[in-house]
């Protein structure tokens, strides 16, 4: 198995209304992210997002919010399998949110735990735990804590601007 995982905001998908998602059916696909991920499901990858949401610690957004915000998101990206999220700056909580139950990574996955946060590499490494240790990893995001986040993990990192235009011929 090879496990794709894909930041969530400014990787695949964008607040409708502004800067930030504000409700749950505030976002829609960034352009290319949908065709990109069909390509590498045909190619047999797992896809799991992971996200910092730390407008819930801010006091912007409830956690049920955020949990709608990824259920919903799952929705819009049917080729998406999970989300792992971060709810807190001090990356001690991480939910695990599929499309029939809501999971406490950091009550299953407490040695990750301080951790969740990217830059951090929790998230990373729980779902890499979850999945069985896949056979090849790729991270892929829009901002440096993505990146660090995969090298942490120790493993690849992708641009989001290359992934989602694919060249025909390339090596993963």
């Amino acid at each position: 198995m090879k496990a794709l995982l894909l930041d969530l905001d400014g990787t695949i998908r964008r607040p409708t209304s502004g800067k930030f998602i504000e409700d749950p059916n505030d976002q829609e696909p960034i352009e290319g992210s949908i065709k990109t991920m069909k390509i590498y499901h045909r190619e047999g990858w797992i896809m799991i997002g992971i996200t910092n949401q730390g407008g819930v610690a801010a006091g912007h957004k409830s956690l049920k919010s955020a949990i709608e915000e990824q259920r919903r998101t799952l929705e819009i990206f049917p080729l998406l399998s999970y989300i792992y999220f971060c709810p807190d700056f001090e990356g001690n909580l991480c939910y695990g949110i599929s499309r029939k139950n809501i999971d406490l990574i950091h009550e299953i996955r407490r040695e990750f735990l301080g951790q969740f946060r990217k830059p951090n590499c929790g998230m990373i490494s729980a779902a890499l735990k979850c999945f069985k240790n896949p056979s090849k990893a790729l991270m892929v995001g829009d901002q440096l804590e993505d990146e660090e986040a995969a090298a942490f993990a120790g493993i690849r990192f992708l641009s989001a601007d290359i992934w989602r235009f694919p060249p025909i011929d390339r090596e993963f």
